[in-house]
């Protein structure tokens, strides 16, 4: 509707039928969509050269020039309606496509991304989809790069200090109104559901008490899950909640906690979502008198809308790190007479497995099982290449040193 009104300038005035499908919060709504135009214009400009000023004049206009009626009152609001062109020229516009460099082919369905805070888990994450999401329509008629099945693991986000403040344009102040709303049970008025509303209230369970009482009487269980989803409703209507689901499991005393969200757009709302399930964890942990574990979040549908493909592109270009300390150990390589030798310790430095062969070859297999990132093991070829050729031709080898090519 709005691009067919900037494209046909003599159209001056829009009525709405008010009837039983169009209340006071619909026509809100319809006003409150050209106060949002008017403030986020980068999609509009950017998809169809429209530029401020023209934006602003459209607004400014319609604001002045839109009526709710009801169907007896409509011919005589036609009537006394004296019409004028909200512009005079006419605009020849195309919708122009957002370039983005050619994304790379990849393993399709089931992504990770380790990192200490949430800072680190989104830059990360932001580069990952850059680079290999999948381009398509989305439901909201702009495209979007895809990613499917991404899982974000946050080990270390201090909630007093949060890294994302700053980012994004992110306060203090909206992250914990937003972490509170998600443990309220309250409901806003004219809104169908909330995100607490469903955690503290759905169909008269509170389901934070029941992970409590779960966790608290057996601290094995795996059943301390709270829904979101309620199929009666959401399979009769197009919108549902993007987070659909909790989880919380405890090990040696530390309450990990994964989330599910059927879809998540991660330039805008992961990195206010994650403080959420932050702060859920950290109500769990203060009832159960538990440590703090990893936060995972597991997206269905992990995507950056065409608006932000901009903004994307300096992500995607950047040196961004993905190295992270392996959590499976490390491994202490040497030389001896019978070839390489290489154990692995856990990370209290307590010997774990053993290995020796004569070659990086026959070493590379039985090690790399015992990594859990891509960045340990290409470090371990390296060495293990280094030691094979110290042990084959007389060389010392000391680990993490250049090779001494000489006898």
């Amino acid at each position: 509707m709005i691009a067919n009104l900037f494209l046909n300038p003599d159209i001056g005035h829009l009525i709405f039928l008010k009837d039983s499908n169009i209340d006071n919060k619909t026509c809100e709504s319809i006003e409150a969509f050209l106060n949002f135009l008017e403030t986020e214009q980068i999609l509009f400009q950017k998809k169809f050269h429209y530029n401020e000023a023209m934006i602003h004049e459209f607004c400014s206009y319609f604001k002045e020039h839109i009526s709710f009626v009801s169907t007896e009152d409509l011919n005589q609001v036609i009537q006394n309606i004296s019409v004028t062109p909200w512009r005079q020229d006419t605009l020849d516009l195309e919708p122009v496509e957002i370039a983005m460099n050619d994304t790379l082919v990849s393993e399709r369905q089931g992504f990770m991304i380790r990192a200490n805070t949430v800072k680190e888990a989104w830059e990360r994450s932001l580069k990952l989809i850059g680079t290999y999401g999948n381009r398509k329509l989305s439901d909201y008629d702009e495209e979007q790069l895809e990613l499917i099945n991404l899982s974000i693991i946050v080990k270390n986000e201090e909630l007093m200090n949060p890294s994302m403040i700053g980012e994004l344009d992110i306060t203090e102040e909206e992250l914990v109104a937003y972490e509170e709303s998600l443990l309220s049970k309250e409901m806003v008025p004219d809104i169908k559901y909330t995100y607490g509303s469903r955690f503290r209230n759905f169909h008269g369970v509170d389901q934070l008490e029941y992970m409590t009482e779960t966790l608290r009487k057996t601290p094995y269980s795996r059943r301390a899950v709270a829904t979101l989803w309620d199929p009666i409703l959401e399979s009769s209507n197009n919108e549902g909640p993007c987070l659909n689901l909790y989880q919380a499991v405890v090990q040696d005393n530390f309450l990990y906690m994964t989330a599910y969200f059927r879809s998540n757009d991660l330039y805008n709302a992961y990195p206010r979502n994650i403080y959420g399930i932050l702060k859920i964890q950290d109500e769990l942990c203060k009832r159960l008198n538990l440590g703090k574990g990893y936060v995972n979040t597991i997206a269905g549908s992990a995507h950056i809308y065409e608006r932000n493909f901009e903004s994307l592109k300096y992500y995607t270009e950047a040196n961004i790190l993905f190295c992270e300390e392996d959590e499976r150990g490390s491994f202490f390589i040497e030389t001896n007479e019978e070839g390489i030798q290489v154990t692995l310790y856990d990370k209290l430095g307590m010997e774990q497995r053993k290995f020796q062969a004569t070659s990086a070859n026959n070493l590379r297999d039985d090690i790399c099982f015992y990594t859990s990132n891509k960045e340990h093991a290409f470090y371990l070829g390296q060495e293990i290449t280094k030691a094979e050729i110290a042990y084959q031709n007389g060389f010392p080898y000391v680990q993490d040193k250049a090779l001494i090519l000489k006898k």
